[in-house]
């Protein structure tokens, strides 16, 4: 059966393909389905929540894909003791509740201060290619292409999935809970809450 959602899925089978990064079951299913909530039905077969997740994350609005990574990287035991890296994600949710470019442009300017090689610097990322333009206010304007949110999103995830605060308590099933509870049209943080009482039980 076809998973229902309450929002608008972009879908372009053509990006999806050429960006998901899909296992080549992933593509198969991809060359298969009908559109996006078949899609989403038939990875869930596959053994791992890997394809889902990149999938999702090239299909959800912009907003709600920044959103499903800042959630996710809440999750980090101790976000609250890096100051970069909080700053970042912080700005990331200041663009979610504005949708402002300067607050878009701001975001990527944080992001630079942290290590790229984690998550939440790519949270903050997410939500500076969400803007309107990738040059600075005053220059002309460069448009990103629609799927980098998704691109940047995902990243986060999978260096999530890796960061040594969660020491692999953590899955790809968890994160895709939640975005799959913002997918319904939920704000995800009854998801979010429920993998965090996962994590404490298995600290």
């Amino acid at each position: 059966m076809a998973t229902q959602t309450a929002i608008a899925l972009r879908y372009q089978r053509a990006e999806l393909d050429q960006k998901a990064e899909l296992s080549p079951s992933g593509k198969a299913l991809l060359a298969m389905a009908r559109g996006p909530q078949d899609l989403l039905a038939a990875l869930s077969g596959l053994p791992d929540a890997a394809d889902s997740v990149r999938a999702l994350a090239l299909m959800l609005p912009h907003r709600q894909v920044v959103w499903w990574a800042c959630l996710c990287v809440r999750l980090l035991p101790d976000l609250a003791q890096r100051p970069a890296d909080l700053a970042a994600v912080e700005q990331a949710e200041a663009w979610v509740q504005s949708a402002a470019a300067a607050d878009a442009e701001l975001a990527g300017e944080l992001a630079g201060n942290c290590n790229l090689g984690q998550a939440p610097g790519w949270a903050a990322m997410a939500a500076t290619w969400s803007g309107p333009s990738l040059a600075p206010r005053g220059l002309q304007a460069v448009p990103p292409a629609p799927h980098l949110p998704g691109v940047a999103a995902r990243t986060a995830l999978i260096l999530l999935i890796h960061d040594p605060a969660l020491a692999g308590r953590i899955t790809m099933a968890d994160l895709l809970e939640i975005g799959l509870a913002l997918m319904q049209g939920d704000i995800g943080r009854k998801a979010q809450a429920a993998v965090m009482d996962r994590l404490r039980g298995a600290a």
